[in-house]
């Protein structure tokens, strides 16, 4: 990846994806532990069997690729671990899927209203949009105020605290958490921390500040750890990036 590409726009990260919408920065080969999906003019997707060019594109998680759109640029992250993941997984399978410019107009404003509605749920809506939804169990209620813990919390999350706010031990938590979001626990603890990181670096923090501040055990972890989810360095990333951390 060329490191002095600055990506430029504005981004949110929820409990399981991320969102950026913007001038997009990221022009080298990478493979990330995400279901990446773009959209924008002059969309440009290189994989191992050569270029897609079209108006948008979704690449499964772990796949080798370079990604790139005039601007406006609309990218969407999903781990694939959590639910809608799973299922935007099968309905990928282990290869690039070009969108139609209908479904690319769709991502767009998914991403567009993922950052500016605290409400929103891009994953689950890029699932409707693969055609890899379905309905949504009832939540357990414990889960709620987990969920609500992750928006609120001023201090890094870890299983000890979540089990504590669900009255419950450790391993029932865990089991509850797959059960419940479908996604293991560690990793929706992951994007807490690339969450909280990635918004103190938004608000001046250094590197090292901005690590320790997410909950990272240093300034290498948590890079290395950005660059495995999402194909970039964290300065590259929000150094010239509007951050709406809620």
């Amino acid at each position: 990846m060329n490191k002095s590409a600055k990506w430029r726009g504005a981004a949110r990260i929820g409990p399981w994806w991320a969102a950026f919408l913007g001038a997009a920065g990221d022009n080298g080969f990478h493979s990330h532990h995400a279901i990446q999906a773009f959209a924008g003019p002059h969309a440009l997707l290189v994989d191992a069997s050569g270029e897609h060019h079209g108006q948008g594109f979704v690449a499964p998680a772990n796949m080798s690729h370079r990604a790139t759109a005039a601007y406006p640029s609309s990218f969407l992250y999903v781990d694939p671990d959590s639910a809608p993941g799973q299922r935007i997984a099968r309905a990928i399978g282990d290869r690039v899927n070009a969108l139609s410019p209908a479904q690319a107009a769709e991502l767009a404003a998914i991403v567009e209203t993922s950052i500016a509605d605290e409400d929103a749920d891009p994953a689950e809506r890029l699932a409707s949009l693969l055609g890899a939804a379905e309905i949504a169990p009832t939540r357990d209620a414990r889960i709620g105020m987990a969920l609500t813990a992750f928006h609120e919390s001023e201090a890094p999350l870890d299983a000890r605290a979540i089990a504590r706010a669900l009255n419950l031990s450790q391993s029932r938590a865990a089991h509850l958490f797959r059960d419940e979001i479908g996604m293991p626990i560690r990793s929706f603890l992951l994007w807490s921390k690339l969450r909280r990181a990635m918004t103190g670096i938004a608000q001046g923090l250094s590197l090292t500040e901005a690590a320790h501040h997410g909950g990272f055990a240093d300034s290498a972890h948590f890079s290395r750890t950005c660059v495995r989810m999402f194909g970039a360095s964290p300065l590259t990333i929000t150094g010239a990036m509007k951050f709406d951390e809620a």
